[in-house]
């Protein structure tokens, strides 16, 4: 009887565990669904399209209007130091200053040149790749920063030579003259990282919002 008795209870334990671990279960799949209705039912960020492509817009307006500044800011170098050269003034510091700086802009537009038409040549409307376009403007728009960094490293020697050569003949402190200038360029360059870092950072999050 002791034995039947203990079978007993043991199956009827058995069937009680069995109970607990259903209603767990049961209690885990519920709390589990509904927490997977909770996630699915919340807001997602979305890419506001037109928002995009108006700025992709404004940004490639800007830097056409830059670009073109750059080639007229080349064209009056050019110009100035072509009339030097006919006015007897080849040797002069500021000719030749002039004629340096031409080159260096020839140079730079060159490059400039390259950059722009090849993203300008793949940008277009389309709301389907509004966020291509975004990512190759921005791409642009970090190569010309680069490549303005650059550019300051013979600008730089240049500017002091020139200073340097036009304060032989000056009565005034050449320290000053050399403060100015290197703080003008400094400036300048800070500006320029300033703007690589904030289009880098952009760029970050156009690469994140193509994933989204």
């Amino acid at each position: 009887m002791s034995i039947e008795k203990n079978n007993i209870e043991s199956i009827i334990n058995s069937q009680h565990q069995e109970t607990i671990e259903t209603k767990q279960a049961e209690m885990f799949d519920d709390a589990w669904a509904e927490l997977s209705q909770d996630w699915q039912t919340q807001p997602t960020q979305k890419t506001d399209i037109s928002a995009l492509i108006k700025r992709t817009r404004r940004r490639t307006r800007e830097a056409k209007f830059c670009f073109a500044l750059n080639i007229l800011a080349t064209l009056g170098l050019v110009l100035a130091f072509l009339y030097g050269v006919f006015d007897d003034q080849l040797g002069d510091p500021v000719n030749t200053y002039i004629g340096l700086g031409s080159l260096i802009s020839l140079i730079f537009v060159y490059f400039e040149t390259k950059l722009r038409l090849a993203t300008w040549s793949q940008l277009c409307d389309s709301p389907e790749k509004a966020i291509a376009n975004a990512i190759a403007g921005s791409e642009s728009s970090m190569r010309y920063m680069w490549i303005t960094k650059i550019s300051f490293l013979p600008f730089l020697p240049l500017v002091n030579w020139f200073v340097y050569t036009v304060g032989q003949t000056s009565e005034k402190p050449l320290l000053l003259a050399f403060l100015m200038a290197n703080g003008f360029m400094l400036g300048m360059y800070a500006v320029v990282e300033y703007l690589h870092r904030k289009r880098k950072k952009e760029y970050q999050q156009l690469l994140q919002m193509k994933w989204i």
